[in-house]
């Protein structure tokens, strides 16, 4: 249930300046975008999903949010068992580049599950162990921590059948690769105690008939499978994402007392926090590469052309054939795609707050619908009336929530600047104003925006953009600091030679200067006029020698 915030300060927590990234309230922002990105990506997980899950989840800063993940890993598992040896490929593939956020997890499992068992929650512990045993299969813990689960259900002196159903359970998760890994260990750790256990000289409480047949049954497959094991892969191909021997195998104990680290789960200000977001910078840019989101619009490009050249294929078909079927994909698509921007729409006209708004949305969103999503927050704020703030702030929190977001509203906006021409003025405006305020509160890089702006060769539309954008720029932020910002960003004056041709010829420099006059931004041709300058006293000074 989300918080309830009295009218009379809805308002005031919509105007919250996040322009500060040191600042408290947007780190708490930035948190709660977090948890829902993670939550999100983990509600969309299936086989099919997996490699892009584990994408978007090193996209996320996953270091500072390693107890929501953690939590949200164990709150999926046990929602939806037959999902976990696709969950547990997932943390595999985590625990080969972050072990440690893996070994949070276990703490917690071996927590989990000891609490379960004194508690008598049959359920959650046969879950929990079978988390368990399927990490042990992904090779992310060692075997040991098998053995001890196994031994302390059925050496229990007060031993009940449910005891035994869940030892049986989880032989079942892990005997495959027991026998595969250390064959020896698991006939004299697990099968020797087993016979003993059935025939009744271990000294352990006597069994049920029915926990001596499912005891019997487990003999039964171990001899079953050493016929057919050199057949069958212990884990499915699909889930395989590397090799599982690259990983670090963690050891666990189930008689510790782990430190779980709750507090990770809770929201805490961090006064390092921009130096601890730029280490992670550096690590996501080791495990998805330098140009990671230049790719990501490489991928929904090629799906768009792999989507043309089916359709190109249909015709092909024979005439009638071809009509039916053109005519009911066309329709598919259409459908699904007015669907999606019916409740994109819906989800802003019906909610009072941004953070309502983007809740509602990821929500509800399907899977590679983010381009329509970023489509009709600004198409919904080109419709207005008059601007509303609203819509630029929910396109901050979606492109918080998750990069992918980030990639898509990058590429609208050079959809948008390259297209002015077919634009509105108001559409023109409101576009500007919200990418002045995505900038303004960093939620995309201000290179991969402001690349696209050339002052010298561009049309009226462009200008009236360029205008329009930098007006607002300047509103919201003061020309002093947007020439700061400018000056100390280096990735940002490497991608701005067009803005502000400081290398062009003199009088390419004095009409660029022109029209920023003109377009009412003349204090951000400052740099232009200094060149001018120097350009000047060059000349002077060579008149004078």
């Amino acid at each position: 249930m989300s918080r309830y915030v009295p009218p009379s300060l809805r308002k005031n927590e919509e105007e919250v300046d996040l322009s500060d990234t040191s600042s408290v309230a947007y780190q708490q922002a930035s948190w709660k975008a977090l948890s829902r990105s993670i939550n999100g990506i983990m509600n969309r997980l299936t086989v099919g999903t997996l490699e892009s899950s584990c994408t978007e989840l090193f996209r996320e800063n996953i270091v500072r949010g390693r107890g929501l993940l953690a939590r949200s890993l164990m709150n999926v598992q046990q929602s939806s068992p037959d999902l976990t040896p696709v969950v547990c490929a997932l943390v595999s593939r985590i625990n080969k580049q972050l072990p440690d956020i893996v070994f949070l997890l276990c703490k917690r499992l071996v927590d989990s599950w000891g609490r379960a068992y004194r508690r008598r929650d049959w359920l959650y512990l046969e879950n929990t162990s079978r988390f368990l045993g399927e990490l042990y299969v992904f090779q992310v813990i060692e075997v040991d921590v098998i053995y001890q689960l196994l031994l302390k259900l059925l050496l229990n002196e007060k031993r009940t059948d449910e005891d035994v159903d869940q030892a049986v359970k989880l032989f079942r998760y892990t005997f495959r690769a027991m026998t595969q890994r250390d064959r020896a260990t698991f006939y004299q750790a697990i099968l020797t105690p087993f016979r003993s256990m059935l025939a009744g000289d271990d000294g352990s409480p006597e069994l049920s008939t029915r926990s001596e047949a499912l005891i019997e049954n487990c003999l039964t497959e171990v001899k079953n499978w050493e016929k057919v094991k050199n057949d069958q892969p212990v884990i499915k191909e699909q889930l395989v994402l590397f090799d599982l021997d690259e990983q670090t195998h963690h050891e666990l104990d189930m008689d510790e007392q782990y430190n779980t680290e709750e507090g990770l789960n809770k929201f805490v200000a961090d006064p390092n926090f921009e130096e601890h977001e730029e280490k992670y910078e550096e690590i996501r840019k080791t495990i998805l590469g330098e140009d990671w989101e230049e790719q990501l619009l490489e991928e929904a490009a090629a799906a768009e052309a792999s989507a043309e050249e089916e359709e190109e294929n249909n015709n092909n078909e024979a005439p009638e054939q071809q009509q039916q079927t053109g005519a009911e994909k066309h329709t598919t698509i259409d459908e699904n795609e007015r669907k999606v921007r019916k409740e994109v729409y819906l989800a802003m006209r019906s909610s009072l707050r941004a953070d309502e708004a983007v809740h509602k949305i990821l929500k509800q969103m399907r899977p590679q619908t983010e381009r329509t999503v970023c489509y009709m927050v600004i198409e919904g704020c080109c419709e207005e009336k008059t601007y509303r703030k609203i819509y630029a702030m929910i396109a901050e929190r979606l492109c918080k929530s998750n990069a992918r977001f980030q990639a898509f509203f990058v590429d609208q906006f050079h959809s948008r600047y390259n297209g002015s021409e077919e634009l509105t003025i108001q559409q023109i405006e409101y576009t500007a104003r919200i990418y002045s305020h995505l900038l303004r509160t960093d939620s995309l890089y201000w290179s991969r925006v402001l690349c696209a702006f050339d002052i010298l060769h561009n049309n009226e539309s462009q200008r009236l953009f360029i205008q329009y954008f930098f007006g607002s720029l300047i509103e919201e932020m003061g020309a002093t600091n947007t020439l700061e910002r400018f000056r100390k960003d280096v990735d940002l004056r490497s991608q701005m030679g067009k803005l502000f041709p400081i290398q062009a010829d003199t009088p390419s420099v004095e009409r660029a200067v022109n029209l920023f006059v003109a377009m009412n931004v003349g204090d951000l041709a400052a740099p232009l006029r200094a060149e001018l300058d120097r350009r000047k006293e060059d000349r002077k000074r060579g008149r004078d020698d």
